[in-house]
């Protein structure tokens, strides 16, 4: 490996075999964008990624594949061929992590399971992604993206309540399990620095869905049965509060998204804003002049607001929202404080003034690609490539051979490790709600010391969110912030007192890391910014992630993962063609910036064991979950087509649906991508009529779409969905269930591998926590601790690591800092 120096990129000197097809191909992107140089080892014929929609309209060219291979190198090899096999293996011993994706047990078959080369190459860190993972009762089920979405949970709770479930409107499984897939491994070359070995990381496409899910899967436990709306009650909107603003709402050219965290300022906004617009537009309810809206801002801050006021409040706010476009929208969000996000197009993506100004779109290959959403300060990114030609690397092999194998060192004695990647690491959280916090939770998880600082007197606000333990509110007893903060340390600083910030001051000096997700401007306003902090510490390493990025026009623009989501198109994708989108499932963004945020703060942490120097870390959320949908993006780019609301259609597969079983709001997903398994679906469902072999062509299938739907649902309404699935995958087709939260409480498949694991909490007493949805070989423990109530840890952090007296612990009491 070459010599690591500043000014490298952040993987510099790794190389990556990258033979993963679509169930995983993010994972090599990810990793080419930080720095490591990826073989693509593709078949022959070429990998089925170059044959997967949208295509370029001038010259056929998969846009999938010009997203998920960018900056990727291609070399040809056919591992059935001996000699071919005999190339792999020589460059799987110069190699630092490689890819796979194929179902369990192909790569023994061939002589290239990790046990294989791990015994030439102990340093070598190699990563299956599979449906279900590499063992358990489902491990060698057939499956798809729709059908993960069905047995992770999430394809049950979205969607409109009077017809099947959705699932979000671009395929996503892959994406989740591959970006994670990614960032684990960097995580795994962490844990070599430590021990001189490599292992084998077993990630489930499944588990990717559950953990998207954040506190969704705790309500059996903490209520004992689903959420709103995600039961038998699913035909039955979950009940709000007249008026509140929970998700969309219509404008002038399209959607907004505002949730219920803006109550009070939309209340606050009417007199100022809303009633002269309305008047200007001809007149308003007379009833709102009756309104004291002062008191009716404090009521609804109290939660405490009278119905009908609140009715007609918001009701006038809707009004005005279809007075205005999404751009005016977004001013008037801005100045009155407002979360909101327009549920933009991919044409609006293009328009968006400040991913312009902050320079994200590029050029690559003659087409306008997003840009990296990670840009740290002292590492270059680098810049983007267009996927490669079949083979137009094949010199690499030999330029690979060249290199001596991977040095075996001075391994730690198997004994010895511990398998802790950030074993010995400090870090200081100062992040709240998601994204920042599930960050400092892989840190926490693989071993660091992360101290999480908080205070009562500005509750996180997912302590406030449900489930609640037993169904009762209270700021230590919400599974939703402890599914995030599990193995931290948690400590209660008032930051509003000078001797919290005093404290916080000491902590940052004394942590290798820090991580925060505040407005930009913040953490400066505190003295805790990472251009004070490094001053004297050039190793020190922070990272900063807020939704729209640290610079630019809208840098300053607050909200959640709702918002996000709508911004980064995610939003209007996710519905039915002839119905408003209904979006994904609860703060989607926040599901999918933490692959970025972990990757390239996982790959700075390893750079500094190289360099010993540290950097400021700029992620934005809403430019990471655009990678989710580029292809679309790049549909938009290169063909001028905008993708719509998909409902169930898909350019994939067909059959692609979601069918009403026996029992109540009981559904089963069934997707058929290939011809192996349209033929299997022949061999078990009443499609006599379709049995030509013409309909072995997806585009066929395609165009009698609406008549296979209805022979299908016809068909599964008459059976028990769990008798149905199994009947499906026994012949090879991929099914599954749509399953509740209750239905992954008791999955087989969670259970053997040791999903969800249970934790000593300090109010709710044991409980079920969201592992890892990957399977790390050396790692001993899942997770550590519970999460913490606020301010649990305090008395220990401030004698053990601040090293306080007991008569300062008592002055900074007095003064109301530990609180």
């Amino acid at each position: 490996m070459r010599p690591v120096t500043e000014g490298h990129p952040l993987l510099a000197g790794i190389r990556v075999l990258d033979l993963a097809n679509e169930r995983a191909e993010l994972a090599g992107r990810l990793l080419a964008d930080l720095g490591a140089e990826v073989l693509k080892v593709e078949p022959p014929g070429g990998s089925p990624s170059r044959a997967r929609a949208p295509f370029d309209a001038g010259n056929g060219d998969s846009l999938y594949w010009a997203a998920a291979a960018a900056g990727k190198l291609s070399v040809v090899l056919d591992l059935e061929d001996e000699n071919h096999r005999g190339r792999f293996i020589e460059l799987a011993r110069r190699a630092d992590i490689l890819i796979e994706s194929f179902d369990p047990g192909y790569m023994a078959h061939l002589g290239l399971g990790y046990p294989d080369l791990a015994a030439i190459n102990p340093r070598l860190v190699y990563v299956s992604v599979t449906p279900y993972g590499q063992e358990g009762p489902k491990a060698a089920w057939p499956a798809t993206d729709l059908t993960l979405e069905a047995a992770g949970g999430r394809l049950g709770l979205q969607g409109d309540h009077d017809r099947p479930p959705l699932p979000v409107g671009y395929p996503q499984a892959s994406f989740h399990a591959g970006a994670r897939a990614a960032a684990d491994a960097i995580i795994a070359l962490n844990e070599r620095e430590l021990s001189g070995r490599g292992q084998h990381l077993d990630t489930s496409m499944q588990e990717a869905i559950v953990y998207t899910l954040n506190a969704a899967a705790g309500y059996p436990h903490y209520t004992g049965g689903d959420p709103p709306g995600g039961g038998e009650d699913r035909a039955k909107p979950p009940p709000e509060r007249p008026g509140s603003f929970l998700g969309r709402a219509a404008c002038a050219d399209g959607y907004v998204v505002v949730t219920a965290t803006s109550n009070p300022q939309l209340i606050r906004a009417v007199p100022k804003t809303v009633l002269p617009a309305l008047t200007a537009a001809g007149g308003y309810d007379r009833r709102l002049d009756e309104i004291d809206w002062r008191r009716l801002e404090e009521a609804e801050r109290e939660h405490e607001a009278a119905e009908a006021e609140l009715a007609l409040a918001f009701e006038a706010v809707r009004r005005f929202f279809k007075l205005k476009t999404k751009a005016e929208l977004i001013e008037w969000a801005w100045s009155s404080d407002v979360h909101l996000g327009p549920s933009n197009t991919t044409a609006d993506l293009l328009a968006n003034p400040h991913l312009r100004e902050r320079g994200y779109w590029r050029e690559v290959g003659g087409r306008l690609h997003p840009g990296h959403s990670v840009r740290p300060s002292r590492s270059p990114m680098v810049p983007l490539r267009p996927a490669p030609v079949l083979g137009a690397h094949q010199d690499r092999i030999d330029a690979w051979l060249k290199q001596p194998a991977r040095s075996v060192g001075a391994p730690l004695p198997v004994s010895e490790r511990l398998g802790e990647a950030f074993a010995g690491l400090k870090v200081a959280d100062f992040s709240w709600v998601a994204v920042g916090p599930i960050t400092a939770k892989a840190l926490a998880d693989h071993g660091a010391t992360v101290v999480r600082v908080e205070s009562a007197t500005r509750v996180d606000y997912v302590r406030t969110l449900p489930p609640f333990m037993d169904g009762k509110p209270g700021i230590n007893r919400s599974h939703y912030m402890a599914n995030l903060n599990s193995s931290k340390l948690g400590v209660a600083l008032n930051l509003k007192t000078e001797g919290g910030r005093r404290l916080a001051r000491r902590l940052a000096d004394w942590a290798d890391v820090i991580v925060e997700n505040f407005t930009p401007g913040t953490m400066k306003r505190l003295g805790l910014d990472y251009e004070t902090l490094s001053r004297e510490r050039p190793d020190l390493i922070m990272i900063s992630t807020c939704l729209m990025g640290q610079t630019g026009p809208w840098a300053s623009f607050a909200g959640y993962g709702p918002h996000g989501a709508a911004i980064s198109g995610l939003h209007y994708i996710t519905g039915w063609p002839d119905r408003p989108p209904a979006g994904p499932y609860g703060p989607y963004t926040d599901v999918i910036a933490p692959h970025y945020t972990i990757s390239a703060l996982a790959a700075a942490i390893l750079e500094r064991r190289r360099t010993g120097l540290g950097q400021h870390l700029d992620v934005s959320q809403v430019e990471s979950a655009i990678h989710f949908v580029e292809p679309l993006v790049l549909d938009q780019t290169v063909n001028g087509r905008t993708a719509g609301p998909a409902g169930l259609d898909s350019r994939y597969a067909c059959p692609h649906g979601v069918y009403r079983t026996r029992g109540t709001e009981r559904y089963i997903a069934i997707a058929v991508e290939t011809t192996a398994q349209w033929r299997a679906l022949l061999s078990v469902a009443p499609l006599q009529g379709f049995a030509d072999e013409r309909f072995d062509s997806l585009a066929e299938r395609q165009a009698v779409k609406a008549a296979l739907d209805e022979t299908l649902a016809a068909w599964a309404a008459g059976w028990d969905g769990r008798e149905l699935e199994l009947r499906l995958v026994a012949a090879g087709v991929p099914a599954s269930v749509v399953q509740r939260m209750t239905d992954l409480a008791a999955d087989p498949q969670l259970r053997a591998r040791g999903y969800f694991v249970t934790l000593e909490h300090g109010e709710t007493g044991p409980t079920p926590y969201d592992g890892l949805m990957t399977h790390f070989s050396a790692k001993k423990r899942m997770l550590h601790k519970a999460a913490p109530c606020i301010g649990e840890d305090t008395d220990y952090v401030m004698r053990e690591i601040l090293g306080l007296s007991v008569d300062e612990i008592a002055e900074y009491a007095a003064e109301g800092v530990f609180i």
